[in-house]
Order: C-alpha cells, then structure tokens, then sequence
C-alpha cells in the first residue's frame, strides 16, 4: 500500500523511484561528529534536501562523522548508524527520519495514510545548488517556496553554470536565458545593463535594491565571483517589492558562511593579457558551530578587445553568521569593489560597421576616443545584515538591512558627427555620479490551516531611501579624427557645464501575501501599498519638482499540481515605477505602471534533476514618455503605451549523472500601441533592442570512467534574432549566431594526492564572429564581443 506522509503539512506521496534516483546524485561530504540535530541541518545544507523528523528523536542523539564522495542517502545512513531511526524519501528533495519504524509518534487518519507529527523541516534548497538545476528559491515570494508552485517564470542561474560557462559578468551568466537581452549590446564591460521581456529591469542584492537613477549614471556592476546564484523573475513584481519595471527584476544572492570548511584558492588567464587571482575561505569559527564566517576576494588586471582598452578590478566580501540558537541566526556582510577601466562599448559610425563604406570596413579593435584622457572609474561597496527567528509557534520573523554606494568618474570622446568617409568630429565628456541606497525589510511569516486550506502568510514593512546625483559636462574637440588612419594626443577642450542634477526618494510599502494550499490547488495571492515622496532641487538645465504619491499593487496566482509533476498556472501581476522630471505644464509625472498576464507549464521530474518551464504573456506599459516636440517647450510628454507579447521555454536537466542540457528559446512581439502626441509616427513600431526571436542550448558532458576520467566536454550555441537600435526602427540589427565550448579536468581522478585541483578553459564566441551588436543611431553603433579565451586553475581543499 502507498503510505502518505504529511511534511509540515504538505502532501508527499512515496513513489517507489524516488530512492532509485536520489542514488544516482553524489556530493563530496566533510560533516564532523556533532549532534544528530546539528549534523542533520548540516546535510540537508550540503544537498538541499529538506528533512523532516520530530524534534524529540534527534534530541540527546550524536552522529559519527561523514567524509568523502557518496549520495545523500549513503551519507544519511551513515548518520543514522546505531540511532535506532529509519528514513523514507517523500518526495523529489524530501526525507522523513522515524523513530523505531515507519509508524512511531505518528497518528493515521481514515485513508490510510500515517501523519507526522510534530516536525522540523530543514533544508537549503533556495540557497547553495548542486549543478544547473535550482527547484526551490525566495525571490518570487520573500519564501522559501518550490518553484514548480510559484505563478510566474523564474529563471535560476546557479554557481556551477556562472562556472562551467565561465561567465565574467552578469551579462554573461545569464546569455542563456531565454527573453534577457542585453541592452546595448554585450561589449559594455562598465556595466551590466538588460532587459527582460521587452523592458529594462531592476537589480537587487540579496533582495535589497541597489543604486539607480534618472540618468543611469551611478551603477553597481556586482562581481559574479561572489554570487551564489542569480534569479530572474519575469514581469511586474511590485507587489514584494515597490518600485519597478515590467521587465521584472534579478536578484543576485552572495555567497554565505557554510558550516562546512571552504578553502579555495585560484588564477585565471587569457585574452587581452587577462591576468586573475581569487580566494574563497569559508567555514566554521568556533568548536560548536555558533560562529561561521567567509571571506571572499578578487583582483584583475586585464587589457580589452578594443584598442588602449583595459579592466582592473579590487574586490574584498567579508561575512559573519551569529546562531546563539538554532531558530536564531544574524549574518552581518559586506563588499567593497573598486574598478578602472576603458570599456569595448566604443560607438563607432554606421557606414563601415553596419552599412557599407567606400573606405571599407572599421576594424572592431578600433578606438575612437582619446586614450589619454578617457577612463571610467567606479567605487562601490555595500554592507548589511540578515536576521532570522523562529518562534515556537510556526512563525518566523525577518529583517534584512542593507546600504549601497556607487560613485563613478567616467571621460569619454565620442563622435558626435561625419564630417566626412572615415572623418568624424568628436567631443569631450565627462560625468560624474553617486547613489546610494539604505533598505530594511521586515517581516513575518507564518503557518496555518482554516479547515482543508493551509496557509503560508507574509506580512511585511519595508523602507527605501534613495540618492542619487549627477553631473555632466562637454565640448567639441578642435579639428577632425580620421577613423582609418588615427592619431591620438589632441588637446582636450575646456569642458562647458550641461547637466547638475539631485534626486532624493522615499518609498514605505506594506504587504501581505497568503500562499494557499487545498488539495493539489495552489493560489498565491498579494497586495501592496507604496506611500512615495521625492524631491529635486533645481540644477542646471533641470527645474525642481517634488511629489508625493502612493500606489496599490497586486498579484495572484493559480498553480494546480500533477501527480507526475506537471503543473500548469495563470496569473495576474502589477508593477509602478516612478519617473524623474516634470510634464509639460511643469508638474510631477504619473509613474509609469505596468500590468501582465500570464499562463504557463512546469515540469520538475521526481528526482530535481529536470525543471522545465513554458510561458506566454502579455505585458502592457503605461504613461511612457517621449520629450516635447514643441520648439523651446520644456518637460516630457507622457500618454504613450507599449505592449509587448510572447512565449518562452528553458529546460534544465542532467540527462545522464555525465550529461547536462540546457535548451531556451523567446518569441517577443513588441509594439507602440498608443504614442504621445506629436509622436505619431512611433505608433506602430517595435520596442528598442527587442529581438523577435532567441534560442540557445548548452550541452556538458564528462567522462566518469577510462582513460578519459575526470575530463568535462561543453559546448553552446546562441541565436539572437533582428531587432532595432532606435525609436524609429531605422536601424535594424541583424540576427547572429555564436558558438561557446568549455573544457575542463579534474585532476584528482589522474592521482587522489592532487584532489581538489581542477583545470578549466572557456571560450565565448569560439569562431570569432564579427558583428554588431548596437546600433542607436548613424554615428553610434557597436560591435559585439569577439573570441575571448580564458584558463582558471582552481584548488580547493
């Protein structure tokens, strides 16, 4: 007969598979002898399995030590040796632990079926993820909720594919993702820009919001070294977290203390003279365990595709966990960064890159501006601290507080006109911005039944300050360049002040959320309401305005799980973001507020090895603004909408324990629905940098036994469709395809004595395509990364 067992009252059923599969997944152990309760939580972190026992039968209880590579369900029988308990898997990432049988402490009800009780449920599934597949995760609902049961797309990039593909951005790590586009184009090595959907998204740090603001200026690009894991959720989600764009927004979870020792040392080099060290120690300061801490760090020194170009980087992340108990826990963190570089984002003209030239065409190494006096400079950090209590009663209580800083100083030469084939006319900037962000999110969750209904609420208060300032300055150089036969040393000019810009906001949210459950029935449902005030004094060329607003925002949701594990879902989503700048009138602008809708399939296999999402939508955009086409009229106009529809799919999953796959593709029709009024001829047109198509698969493969043992094959294809660089669809971008490989050994299957040394090379755009990935206009377009080769030798031990 199948027995049902119920884990903080939800639902498992015991397939006979389940054991079969869990078996198949090996993960390299080093729990030290402790308490059973201790050395449980510990496993369950290590595997991400969640486990669920009562209380009272680890109580007293200790565990032998458990070292070395095995599967979960070995390493948990070793545990178990000599307790007098048993286990049972219940699902694809669940294990119950019994006492004396299947049946001890447990009550059983009319069906049949043996209910726990009194249970613990552990895990760390929306954290630390073994391999390319993540099943579980907090940012689509502030909880750790499976993702199979969330409403909405959410696409996970983990710490071993920002590895395996060897990704040295955020731009990078998540080029497999179906519907993320890099805004302009992938050569910005200054920041990491995208959209999602059709729109641009917000970034947060471990769910805080980083610095951003009405010229763009002062960005945090965050080291993808330190991540985690990197989750995209698709569409509006203000309802968690105020302020945002219908694209939805990616959050970027750091690396944290483990209980586990970490040591993990390594270089890595490669194209354009890359030069690289980094460290990552982590792991347990004191004998019991109340203590971890992690340090991480990074410093490069590198040349770029472009010609003078250059990337150095200082990087330093600190954390350290406090557990006086185990339902309290408080990890203070943080990170300083500090970046020098002449970016590969160099705007070259369309004729000779895009268009034809009767000169030919522009090398992609060719630079435009004045080395001697063009750079960007950055300087951020970040610090905060996550607190955690759970009460006795099925509620936990949380707050996360966080402050942000960006300060950047960036030169610039651009060209700004053709004066000539090949002869451009270039002018001399420079910008100077900082932001900062100060964020503190409190709330609680908690458990409940109402008859046949489980409830998993959250109510929470959170609070946003942000400021953000800018300032800018130009003026034409004296003479031509001449793009074919350059020569660099021009004087720069005095520059003439056009920008001096301030921007202060606050935000207070309230929201509640309530993750029901009856039956195999899912509906998760929220509301938020935004109190807003924001204030810019008067700057250059920019008049002051004040406004103090509020906005209600929602989502629901219906998720109905399959026995098989499929599930389809719909919902509903809304998002507001408010616009800096005034309206023609000269006073405050309407936010502009986003709406989707949503309908989709997931599939997640019975042993997490497979997690597979399709989705269509409809996002729709209003009070865009486009700017006053009146002569010598000031301020924005604002009645114009966008709608973008489409469909998406990625799968993710170990085909073999060798084999890996992950296969995406986007379909997006984008589309000006609605245009402001003297801007008719927009009406119509696609969105900008929307492309109509998108599709890629990653293959890894490694050899388990032979000769071959140890060596890891990947490789990946890229199609990015046409889009447009411009408003008006003048310039269209075409399609490309690129091809990536990795390679990697682990040389401890050639001798034990060398395990923890590994090898792996990576390359992007292995075949050197040469094309354009930007065009915004006839004097600025871009070309796209090129070949770029790098070797990391890691040891970890």
């Amino acid at each position: 007969m199948t027995t049902a067992l119920w884990a903080g009252a939800v639902p498992f059923v015991l397939p006979p598979q389940v054991a079969a599969a869990q078996a198949a997944r090996t993960h390299a152990f080093d729990i030290p002898a402790q308490p059973l309760d201790q050395a449980l939580r510990t496993l369950a972190r290590q595997t991400g399995l969640q486990i669920a026992y009562q209380t009272s039968i680890a109580s007293g209880a200790m565990a032998p030590s458990v070292t070395g590579t095995m599967t979960a369900e070995q390493a948990l029988s070793r545990l178990l040796a000599g307790s007098g308990l048993s286990y049972a898997f219940t699902g694809a990432n669940t294990v119950a632990i019994l006492g004396g049988g299947s049946t001890v402490g447990a009550a059983t009800v009319a069906d049949g079926s043996t209910v726990l009780q009194t249970i613990t449920v552990d895990g760390q599934a929306a954290g630390l993820t073994d391999g390319y597949v993540a099943t579980s995760g907090v940012t689509a609902t502030k909880t750790d909720t499976p993702l199979i049961e969330v409403p909405q797309s959410v696409n996970v990039v983990t710490r071993d594919q920002i590895d395996r593909q060897g990704a040295q951005n955020v731009t990078e790590a998540t080029r497999y993702t179906p519907g993320v586009v890099a805004t302009f184009g992938d050569s910005d090595s200054r920041n990491d820009v995208l959209q999602s959907r059709g729109f641009y998204v917000r970034y947060n740090l471990n769910g805080s919001r980083l610095p951003y603001g009405a010229y763009s200026a002062a960005l945090a690009r965050i080291e993808p070294y330190s991540l985690e894991r990197i989750d995209v959720l698709k569409g509006p989600s203000s309802v968690l977290y105020g302020q945002n764009l219908p694209g939805g927004l990616i959050n970027m979870t750091t690396k944290m203390p483990t209980e586990t020792p970490l040591r993990e040392i390594a270089v890595q080099g490669g194209s354009h003279d890359r030069k690289q060290g980094m460290f990552d120690f982590s792991g347990p300061v004191d004998e019991d365990g109340q203590f971890l801490y992690r340090l991480t760090g990074l410093a490069r020194d590198a040349g770029g595709r472009i010609d003078f170009g250059h990337d150095e980087r200082q990087f330093i992340a600190p954390a350290l966990t406090w557990r006086p108990t185990e339902a309290t826990s408080l990890t203070v963190y943080g990170q300083y960064q500090k970046d020098d570089t002449i970016s590969d984002y160099m705007s070259l003209p369309a004729a000779g890159t895009l268009l034809p030239s009767p000169l030919g065409k522009l090398p992609p190494s060719r630079y435009a501006g004045e080395p001697g006096y063009d750079g960007y400079e950055r300087e951020q950090y970040a610090v905060g601290y996550n607190f955690r209590h759970e009460f006795d009663t099925d509620w936990t209580l949380r707050q996360n507080l966080q402050f942000n800083s960006v300060d950047i100083d960036t030169k610039a030469s651009p060209a700004a006109a053709l004066v000539a084939p090949g002869e451009v006319m270039r002018v001399a900037t420079r910008g100077i911005g900082a932001a900062d962000t100060f964020t503190v999110d409190t709330n609680l969750e908690g458990r409940f039944e109402t008859g046949a209904v489980e409830h998993k609420v959250l109510l929470g208060l959170d609070y946003l300050h942000l400021d953000d300032s800018y300032r800018f300055a130009s003026n034409i150089y004296g003479g031509t360049f001449d793009l074919y036969d350059p020569v660099y040393g021009a004087a720069v000019p005095t520059l003439i002040p056009r920008i001096a810009y301030n921007m202060e906001r606050r935000q207070v949210g309230l929201y509640a959320q309530d993750q029901m459950r009856w039956n195999n029935w899912i509906v998760t449902a929220g509301l938020r309401q935004d109190w807003m005030r924001g204030s810019s004094p008067q700057g250059l060329n920019v008049s002051s305005f004040d406004y103090d607003d509020g906005k209600l925002t929602g989502r629901i949701g219906l998720t109905y799980l399959f026995d098989n594990g499929f599930a389809p879902y719909v919902s509903y989503s809304t998002s507001f973001d408010p616009i800096d700048g005034v309206s023609t009138t000269g006073g405050p602008l309407a936010p502009l507020e986003g709406e989707q809708i949503e309908a989709g399939l997931k599939y997640q296999s019975v042993d997490g090895d497979t997690f597979v999402t399709l989705s269509a939508f409809q996002i729709d955009q209003e009070n865009v603004t486009a700017p006053n086409r009146t002569p010598g009229g000031t301020g924005l106009l604002q009645a114009g909408q966008a709608r973008v529809r489409g469909f998406e799919m990625e799968a993710k999953t170990a085909l073999t324990p060798a084999l890996n796959l992950i296969a995406s593709y986007a379909y997006t029709d984008s589309e000006i629905t609605r245009a402001n009024p003297g801007a008719e001829s927009l009406l119509g047109k696609q969105l900008v940098m929307v492309p109509d198509h998108q599709a890629s698969v990653w293959l890894d493969y490694r050899f388990e036994d032979g000769a071959l043992a140890g060596l890891g094959l990947a490789g990946g294809l890229r199609y990015q469709g046409k889009s447009y660089g411009d408003a008006d669809n003048l310039f269209e971008v075409g399609g490309h395809v690129l091809v990536d490989a990795a390679l990697n050994y682990d040389f401890g299957k050639l001798d034990s004595r060398l395990d923890g040394l590994d090898l792996r090379v990576t390359a992007t755009n292995l075949l050197n395509k040469e094309y354009v990935g930007y065009c915004q206009n006839a004097m600025q377009c871009y070309y796209g990364q090129g070949r770029t080769i790098n070797a990391t030798l890691k040891y970890r031990w």
